[in-house]
C-alpha cells in the first residue's frame, strides 16, 4: 500500500508571534504579514522523518500551516457553534458570489471543445476546499489546528531586540484552557539591510539570544527595503479565512503585562480580512500581478496576494530558514514527543495496568481529586497555576515534556496526550503507531474514526468508520418522519471530515465498489438546508458521474440544485439541474439485438428518458430562468412541459392532510394544470414586454388535438349520429339486395355541392388532464391543383369558431363549415388556431400513406406511399334528397309501443326522383304506412283462433320500395317538391336506441343510385314484466297447464290487458277462464291460466327438425352447408280477449312486428349459443321457430295516455324431446378427422361440438308425468276387519313422437318415517305394474292398501321405470287400437332408443289417503 497523502488540514500548525517592528519592516516593503510570507514556502519537497522504530520515512512534501498569534486569540474565543454558523454562511456567500463566473466558464470550454482541467474537479468544490483548508482556529474535539510551535519573530531594526524579545517571551497568551499549548518555542531574529546594526553586532545579538533562549533560533538576513523594488515573484493563492470577530467582542481571560517603561505591549491590530480569492485554475493557480501603490520604497505597499517582490537573495535565505525549522528543530521535537508519549501509552496499555484501571472504574477510588482540571502536559514543568499555564519562564526556550504522565484535558475538551500522540504520528508518517492509537481512541469513544480511513488500507470497514465519525457528530436522531437538521457545528465539522476524505483517500480507492466514497459525501451532507451542504450533493454527483453512475449522479444533482435554489443561488442551480435533466436522457445501454427494434418499429437512439424526474426538472428550470429575467428560455420550457399525462407517470406529491396523513378526499393535484398557468403568464409577459420577438422563437407545441384519422368529410345527406358500421350493414344490405336485380351501384355521397354547406368533422382529443381554451379554430382549404397556396381561395368560405373548450381527456368532433361558390377539387390541409388565445399553431390534417412492399428495396426498408389528404369535390347540383323527422323532439316510449312518427323528404338537386326506397336498422322495427290506413283491420267477427302461415326463415328483411303515387300526388318527385313518408315505430327493445333509416333513391332505370341518412335517438323504458311457467296437467282435457304472469311496472298507471294471444306450432292453448280485459293497477300482478294440447289438425311438423339435423351433420362434418333455407311452418294462434277487441294476428303490421321480433330474438339466442358458427350461414341452418315452442304476444293499452303496443314473449318449450342429435353429435366425435396443426381450429371444433350437444335442438327429457291421487278419505269400521282402500296412479306419455314403457314398483314392506306424522302405506295385492304408452297416450294403474287401523297413510315408496322406445315405421294400413291389457300391436315390435328414466315420490310433496274408524264416530 503505498503512504497515503495527508490533507494540508493535518499539516503541523505554526503560530507567529512577531514584534511591532516587524510588520513595519514588511510594510515598508510592500510585502504582506510574516506569516503569509512563510506560507508561500510550503509545502517543503523532501523531508525525512523517523518512527518510534528508528525507521525512517521519506516525505516527497511536508506542508506547514503559519498564522499569527492575535488573530488565533481573537477567533478562539468565539462560540463554537456560532463560529460554525458564520462559516457556513461565509462560505455560502463565497460560493455566491463566483458561481455564476463558474459556471460561465464550463460552459465556454465545453462549448469550445477545451475543459479538460475540469474533467476531474470542480470549481465550487476546490473554493469549499480551500476554505475549509484555510480554517487553523483550534477546536476543542481535535487538536489538528492547536499551535504545534510558537515562532518569536523581531527585527534588528527595534530599538532594543533583546527588550522587545523578552517582552513577547513573557507575554501571557489568551487561549481557553482546553488549547494545548505542547509547543515548541523558536527564536527568529530579521536582520534587514537598512538596521541600524552592523553584521557583526546582529551575529553578536543572535549569539546572545542562543544562550539565553537555546539553540532553536535563527537569524535571517534580507535585503529590505530595495530601490527599484525587485520584480514580482508569483505564489500560491493562499486560502480564505473566516473574518475574525474583534477582540473586543470576546474579553481575554488573563490580563496583559506591562512593559519595562509601564505601557502595556498591546497585540498589533488586527488585519483587515484578505481578499476574495479568484476562483482556482490550477492544482496550483497561477499568481495575479501585484499593482504597486509607489515606486518608493518609503511609500507603504498595498498587499494584493498572489505575489512576492523579493529578490531571489531573499528568497533563498527565507527558504534556508523554513527548511532548517522543520529539519533541525520542529520534526525532531515532534519525534521526541511521540517517543516519549509513546511509552506512557504503552504503559497505560500493560495488564497491570488495564486491570487496576478496571478496578478503579468498577470499584471507584479512595483518592480525592484535589483539582478538576490538574495541567498535565505543558510549556513547563513546575506549572503549579492557571495563569502560569500560559506564561514562558526566561529559560523555557523548549517546551519540557519529561515529566508528562496524565491525559486530561482543561476546560471540557477532548484533546489529550493520546490524541496528540496520534496526531503527530500521523504528521511523521508513523502510521502503524497512529492507526493503534487511533483504533484506542474510537473504542473508547473519544474519536479517531474520522482520521482511520486516511491511514487504514481500502475495506468495507473503513465504510463503517465513517459513518460511526459523522453519527457521533449529529448525536440520537429523532423518530422517523420528523424534520432534523443538526446544528451548525455537526454541519461543519461533517463538512471537514468529507473534505478530508475526498482529499486524503486516493482517488481511485475512494470511487471503487469496496469504499464507495460519494456515498460518505452524502451522509455528511445530511439533511442540512446550507450551500456548502448542497456542494457535498454535488461532488457526490460528480463523483458518481465519472464512475458511470449516471442515475444516482442525476439524483444527487436534483438534491444539490434544490437546496441552492432555496438559499437563492440560482445560477449554480439552474446548472445543476441541467446537469441532472441531461443524465436522465442519457438512454441506458441496450445490448438487444437488431431484429428487435426492426420488430418494434422504434429506433435505437429513440430515448425520452425517465418521464417521471425530467418534467419536473425542466419545471424548475423554466421557473429560475423566469425569475432572472430569461423569459424567452423559460416559455421554451413550460411549452414543452405540455405532454400527455400519460407520459408523466405516478403524482409524485400527493395531498396531505394534517399530521401528514393523506386525505383520501382530496383529489391528486395536476402537474399539468401548473405547468399550463407558468406558461400562460411567462408567454403572456413575453409577448408584452418583447413585442413580436416571440415569432423568432419558432415554438412548437409539443400536443397534437386534431385526430387526423377520425377527421371526415360530412355532407348534408350524411348523418352524424348513429354506428358507422351500423350504416355499413345498410349499404351492405342494399348491395345484397340489388346485385340480383340490376347493374346499378350505390353512389357515395362524396361530393359536395355548388353554394352548399358541407362540414369538416374536426376531431379534437384534449391529452391533458386539464381543460384548454381552443380560439379561432377553423382549417385550411386550397384547390388540390395548387400545392404551394397558403391561403383559402377566394370563392371558399370557412367558419372561424371563437372558443372551443375541451375538458380533460375529452374528445369533442367539432364541425367546420365550408361553402364553395363554383366547381372545384378542394383539399383541405391544416387545422389552425390559437391556443389560449396567445400562441397560433397549425396542424397538418394529412395521414401516413399505406407502408409499400411492392419491391425488394421497399420490402428491406420503410417505403411508404404519399400522405393522405382529405379531398372534397364540389360539383353542381344533381340528385339531392334531405330527410328529416318532423317532430326531432326527445322520445320516451314505453316498451313495445307504437309509436307513428313523419320523415320529411325534400329534393333538393336538380333532376326529379322517380324510385325511392327504405331501409331500417337490423333489430329496428319499422312498419310504413304508405296507404294511410290504420293498424287494425276491421273485422265482422274476429276469430278466437287463427292459422298464422310463416317463411320459418332468418333472412334479413329485404328493402320497402316506397309507392310515390301514394303519398304524393306525381309518381316522381320533382326538384323543390316535397312529400311526408308516415310510418309506425314499434319500441321492442328498452334502453337507448337509434333509428337509422337509410333512403335509397334514383331518377330511373340506369342511373345510379344514391342514398341519405337519417337518425333519431329514442328512449325505451319497460312497462310490463311477463314471467311464465308450465307444468303437466293430470286432466285428460289438457297435457300442460301454461301460467303467464303479468306485472305492471309503472309507478302511477293502470294498464289494461287487451289480449294475450299464443302461437306454436305444436301446442294449442285454451284459457280456462272466460275471456275478458283485465286492468293491472301499479306494481300489480295478474294472473292466467291457459290449458296447452297437441294441435291435432295441424301439419306434421317434424319436417323443421329434420332439417336441423341434416345441417348441423353438414357442419359437423365439415362439409359445406348448402344455402337452403328451413321449410316454412304454419303457426296455430289462440286469442284470450273478448270478441269485440281481438286483434287479428294476420293484420299485416302486426305480423310484420311479430315477425321481426321473433327473428331477432332467434337471432341474438343463435349467435350466443353458436357463436363459433359464422352468422352468415345461420340462416341456412337454423329456422325462425321451435315447433316445441309457444310464444305470447300481450297487448296492452294505457287508456288514460291513449297508448297501446304489444310485447313479444318467447315462452317455454313444451314436450319432451329424446336427444334428437344425439347420433349425430357421437358419430362427429368419433370420426376420424384432419389433423391440424393449430390448436384454435381444434379448440373451434371442440366447441362447436358442444355447444350442439348442450342446444334446444337436442334436448333430452323425461317423457312421463306421474299423477298419484292425494287427498281422499276412506271410512271403514274396524270392528268387522281390516279395510281394502283403492288407490290409482295416472301416468302421461309428454312425447308427441316416441313410445315409452313404464314400470311401477310398489314397496313391499315400506319403512316408516321417523320424523313424519303419516304411516308408511301398506300396499297390498298386485305390487308391479306394467305399460307401454304410446305418444301422448295417458294410462291409470290401480292399486290398494291393507289397513289395519285408522289413520293417514303417506302414498310413497314406489318408484317407476322409463324406458323410451323408437318411433314406429309407418304402417301401410291402419290398425285396430290396441287392447288395455297389451304391451305393443303386433304390428310393432318394440324399438329402444337406449334412453332410461328413473322417478321416486317428491319430498316437496307428498300424497296421502286417510283412514277414519266410523265405529269411533258413533
Amino acid at each position: 500500500m503505498p503512504p497515503p497523502t495527508l490533507p494540508t488540514s493535518l499539516s503541523p500548525h505554526i503560530c507567529i508571534l512577531a514584534s511591532p517592528d516587524v510588520q513595519q519592516v514588511l510594510d515598508g516593503a510592500g510585502l504582506p504579514p510574516l506569516p503569509e510570507i512563510l506560507q508561500c514556502f510550503s509545502p517543503l519537497p523532501q523531508i525525512t522523518t523517523r518512527t518510534t522504530s528508528l525507521t525512517s520515512v521519506p516525505h516527497p512534501t511536508f506542508a506547514l500551516r503559519f498564522s499569527d498569534v492575535l488573530e488565533i486569540e481573537n477567533a478562539v474565543h468565539e462560540d463554537e457553534e456560532q463560529r460554525a454558523g458564520r462559516m457556513m454562511d461565509w462560505m455560502g456567500s463565497r460560493i455566491s458570489q463566483r458561481c455564476e463566473k463558474w459556471v460561465e466558464l464550463l460552459e465556454s470550454t465545453a462549448l469550445d471543445g477545451g475543459g479538460k482541467m475540469w474533467r476531474d474537479r470542480t470549481p465550487w468544490w476546490e473554493e469549499v476546499k480551500r476554505c475549509v483548508e484555510g480554517d487553523q482556529v483550534p477546536s476543542s474535539t481535535e487538536g489538528w489546528n492547536h499551535p504545534v510551535s510558537l515562532i518569536v519573530a523581531v527585527t534588528t531594526t527595534a530599538a532594543n531586540p533583546l527588550q522587545a524579545l523578552q517582552e513577547l517571551t513573557s507575554r501571557a497568551f489568551d487561549f481557553p484552557p482546553w488549547v494545548d499549548l505542547t509547543s515548541l518555542r523558536y527564536f527568529l531574529i530579521i536582520h534587514p539591510s537598512n538596521s541600524p546594526l552592523a553584521d557583526p553586532i546582529a551575529e553578536a545579538l543572535f549569539n546572545a539570544v542562543k544562550k539565553q533562549y537555546g539553540l532553536h533560533s535563527f537569524l535571517l538576513p534580507l535585503n529590505l527595503p530595495t530601490n527599484p523594488l525587485p520584480t514580482p515573484v508569483p505564489v500560491p493563492a493562499l486560502p480564505p479565512r473566516l473574518p475574525t470577530i474583534s477582540s473586543l467582542d470576546s474579553p481575554s481571560l488573563t490580563p496583559q503585562p506591562t512593559g519595562s517603561g509601564g505601557t502595556s505591549i498591546s497585540p498589533a491590530p488586527t488585519p483587515p480580512p484578505h481578499p476574495a480569492s479568484p476562483m482556482p485554475h490550477t492544482p496550483r493557480p497561477p499568481p495575479l500581478t501585484n499593482k504597486m501603490a509607489g515606486n518608493t520604497p518609503q511609500s507603504r505597499v498595498g498587499y494584493a496576494g498572489h505575489t512576492l517582490r523579493l529578490s531571489q537573495d531573499d528568497i533563498q535565505q527565507i527558504g534556508r530558514f523554513v527548511r532548517e525549522f522543520v529539519t533541525m528543530s520542529l520534526v525532531p521535537w515532534m519525534e521526541k514527543c511521540v517517543v516519549e508519549w509513546n511509552e506512557n501509552y504503552s504503559s497505560s496499555r500493560r495488564l497491570p495496568s488495564r486491570l487496576f484501571s478496571s478496578t478503579r472504574r468498577l470499584f471507584g477510588s479512595s483518592s480525592t481529586v484535589s483539582s478538576p482540571a490538574t495541567p498535565t502536559h505543558g510549556s513547563s514543568p513546575s506549572v503549579s497555576s492557571v495563569s502560569s499555564r500560559f506564561t514562558h519562564g526566561a529559560n523555557s526556550s523548549v517546551s519540557s515534556i519529561t515529566s508528562v504522565t496524565s491525559v486530561s484535558t482543561i476546560g471540557g475538551g477532548t484533546v489529550n496526550q493520546q490524541r496528540r500522540l496520534a496526531e503527530f504520528a500521523t504528521i511523521l508518517g508513523d502510521y502503524k503507531l497512529a492507526i493503534s492509537v487511533w483504533e484506542t481512541l474510537r473504542k473508547e469513544g473519544r474519536g479517531g474514526s474520522d482520521i482511520l480511513p486516511l491511514l487504514s488500507a481500502p475495506s468495507p470497514a473503513l465504510a463503517l468508520h465513517a459513518d460511526h465519525a459523522l453519527s457521533t457528530l449529529r448525536g440520537p436522531q429523532p423518530r422517523q418522519g420528523l424534520p432534523f437538521e443538526a446544528p451548525a457545528h455537526a454541519q461543519y465539522r461533517a463538512l471537514v471530515y468529507a473534505v478530508r476524505w475526498e482529499s486524503g483517500v486516493d482517488r481511485q480507492d475512494f470511487l471503487s465498489s469496496t469504499l464507495e466514497g460519494e456515498r460518505w459525501l452524502v451522509k455528511a451532507a445530511s439533511s442540512a438546508e446550507e450551500p456548502p451542504t448542497a456542494i457535498l450533493y454535488a461532488h457526490a454527483a460528480f463523483l458518481s458521474e465519472m464512475k458511470n453512475a449516471r442515475r444516482r449522479a442525476a439524483l444527487w444533482y436534483l438534491v444539490a440544485a434544490e437546496k441552492l435554489e432555496k438559499t437563492g443561488i440560482k445560477p449554480l442551480a439552474m446548472y445543476f439541474f441541467r446537469r441532472a435533466h441531461d443524465l436522465y436522457q442519457n438512454p441506458p445501454p441496450k445490448e438487444l439485438s437488431p431484429s428487435f427494434w426492426e420488430s418494434e418499429d422504434r429506433s435505437p437512439t429513440q430515448w425520452e428518458g425517465f418521464s417521471a424526474v425530467l418534467p419536473a426538472i425542466e419545471h424548475e428550470l423554466g421557473r429560475l430562468l423566469y425569475t432572472t429575467g430569461d423569459t424567452a428560455a423559460a416559455v421554451k420550457y413550460f411549452l414543452g412541459l405540455l405532454k400527455p399525462s400519460s407520459q408523466y407517470g405516478p403524482q409524485s406529491h400527493p395531498p396531505h392532510g394534517a399530521n401528514g396523513a393523506v386525505s383520501p378526499l382530496l383529489p391528486l393535484p395536476s402537474r399539468t394544470k401548473v405547468y399550463m398557468e407558468d406558461f400562460r403568464v411567462a408567454f403572456k409577459h413575453f409577448k408584452t414586454t418583447e413585442g413580436d420577438a416571440w415569432k423568432r422563437l419558432q415554438l412548437q407545441l409539443p400536443i397534437t388535438f386534431c385526430q387526423a384519422k377520425q377527421t371526415r368529410i360530412r355532407f348534408p345527406g350524411d348523418a352524424v349520429e348513429g354506428d358507422s358500421a351500423a350504416w355499413e350493414k345498410l349499404e351492405q344490405d342494399w348491395a345484397a339486395f340489388w346485385s340480383s336485380r340490376g347493374k346499378d351501384k350505390l353512389g357515395k355521397s362524396g361530393k359536395a355541392v355548388v353554394n352548399e354547406t358541407f362540414w369538416v368533422d374536426v376531431v379534437l382529443r384534449n391529452p391533458l388532464d386539464v381543460e384548454v381554451i381552443l380560439s379561432g379554430l377553423t382549417v385550411s382549404v386550397r384547390l388540390a391543383s395548387d400545392k404551394d397556396a397558403e391561403t383559402n381561395p377566394d370563392f371558399v368560405e370557412v367558419e372561424v369558431l371563437d372558443d372551443v373548450a375541451l375538458g380533460a381527456m375529452d374528445t369533442r368532433t367539432i364541425p367546420v363549415a365550408v361553402t364553395c361558390k363554383q366547381p372545384a377539387a378542394l383539399v383541405v390541409t391544416h387545422a389552425l388556431y390559437d391556443f389560449f388565445s396567445l400562441h397560433p399553431v397549425k396542424e397538418s390534417l394529412a395521414v401516413r400513406g399505406r407502408r409499400l412492399n411492392d419491391t425488394p428495396v421497399q420490402r428491406h426498408g420503410k417505403v411508404y406511399a404519399p400522405d393522405v389528404l382529405l379531398q372534397v369535390q364540389v360539383e353542381e347540383a344533381g340528385q339531392r334528397l334531405h330527410a328529416h323527422f318532423v317532430d326531432d323532439r326527445h322520445l320516451v316510449l314505453a316498451q313495445g309501443e307504437y309509436k307513428h312518427q313523419k320523415v320529411w323528404l325534400t329534393n333538393s338537386g336538380t333532376r326529379p326522383i322517380s324510385e325511392l326506397w327504405v331501409l331500417a336498422g337490423e333489430e329496428d322495427e319499422i312498419w310504413v304506412d304508405a296507404g294511410g290506413g290504420e293498424m287494425k283491420e276491421s273485422f265482422s267477427s274476429p276469430p278466437r283462433s287463427e292459422i298464422l302461415h310463416s317463411p320459418n326463415s332468418l333472412a334479413p328483411r329485404i328493402p320497402y320500395r316506397i309507392p310515390l303515387e301514394a303519398i304524393h300526388t306525381a309518381p316522381q318527385l320533382k326538384p323543390g317538391e316535397e312529400v311526408q313518408l308516415p310510418f309506425v315505430l314499434h319500441a321492442a327493445h328498452h334502453g337507448e336506441q337509434d333509428l337509422c333509416m337509410l333512403f335509397v333513391f334514383h331518377e330511373g332505370v340506369d342511373a345510379q343510385f344514391h342514398c341519405t341518412r337519417v337518425t333519431r335517438r329514442y328512449e325505451v323504458k319497460p312497462i310490463l314484466n311477463i314471467t311464465t311457467s308450465a307444468r303437466p296437467s293430470a286432466s285428460l282435457d289438457q297435457m300442460y297447464i301454461l301460467n303467464v304472469e303479468i306485472e305492471n311496472l309503472t309507478g302511477s298507471s293502470n294498464v289494461e290487458l287487451k289480449q294475450v294471444s299464443t302461437m306454436s306450432a305444436v301446442w294449442e292453448c285454451t284459457s280456462l277462464l272466460p275471456p275478458s280485459s283485465v286492468e293491472v293497477p301499479s306494481h300489480q300482478i295478474a294472473n292466467l291460466a291457459l290449458g296447452v294440447s297437441p294441435w291435432k289438425s295441424g301439419p306434421i311438423a317434424s319436417q323443421t327438425g329434420e332439417f336441423v339435423a341434416r345441417k348441423i351433420k353438414a357442419v359437423l362434418h365439415e362439409e359445406t352447408v348448402d344455402s337452403s333455407e328451413p321449410p316454412p311452418v304454419d303457426l296455430i294462434c289462440t286469442h284470450v280477449a273478448q270478441e269485440s277487441d281481438v286483434v287479428p294476428l294476420q293484420t299485416p303490421a302486426v305480423r310484420h312486428f311479430i315477425h321481426c321480433g321473433r327473428r331477432t330474438m332467434t337471432a341474438r339466442a343463435t349467435a350466443a349459443a353458436h357463436s363459433h358458427i359464422p352468422s352468415r350461414l345461420h340462416r341456412a341452418i337454423f329456422p325462425l321457430y321451435n315447433p316445441s315452442t309457444v310464444d305470447i304476444v300481450v297487448f296492452w293499452e294505457l287508456p288514460a295516455q291513449k297508448r297501446a303496443g304489444h310485447v313479444l314473449l318467447q315462452g317455454p318449450t313444451l314436450g319432451a324431446s329424446h336427444a334428437p342429435l344425439r347420433e349425430i353429435v357421437d358419430a362427429a366425435r368419433n370420426m376420424k378427422v384432419k389433423r391440424s396443426m393449430y390448436a384454435e381450429t381444434r379448440r373451434e371444433r371442440a366447441a362447436i361440438l358442444e355447444a350442439v350437444q348442450a342446444c334446444e335442438w337436442n334436448r333430452e327429457d323425461d317423457p312421463v308425468a306421474v299423477f298419484v291421487k292425494d287427498g281422499d278419505v276412506v271410512e271403514h269400521d274396524f270392528r268387522q276387519g281390516p279395510c281394502h282402500v283403492p288407490l290409482s296412479f295416472a301416468f302421461r306419455n309428454l312425447s308427441l313422437t316416441h313410445p315409452v314403457r313404464i314400470t311401477l314398483t310398489l314397496a313391499e314392506n315400506p319403512v316408516s318415517d321417523a320424523s313424519g306424522d303419516l304411516l308408511p302405506p301398506p300396499y297390498a295385492g298386485r305390487l308391479m305394474h306394467r305399460r307401454v304408452l304410446e305418444p301422448s297416450q295417458a294410462y291409470t294403474a290401480h292399486a290398494k292398501l291393507w289397513t289395519t287401523r285408522p289413520g293417514c297413510y303417506a302414498l310413497d315408496s314406489w318408484k317407476v321405470e322409463t324406458e323410451v322406445g323408437e318411433p314406429p315405421s309407418p304402417a301401410p294400413s291402419p290398425s285396430p287400437p290396441a287392447a288395455p291389457g297389451d304391451a305393443r300391436p303386433s304390428q310393432a315390435p318394440w324399438r329402444s332408443r337406449h334412453l332410461r328414466y328413473l322417478q321416486h315420490p317428491r319430498a316437496d310433496a307428498r300424497a296421502s289417503v286417510t283412514v277414519v274408524d266410523i265405529a269411533r264416530l258413533g
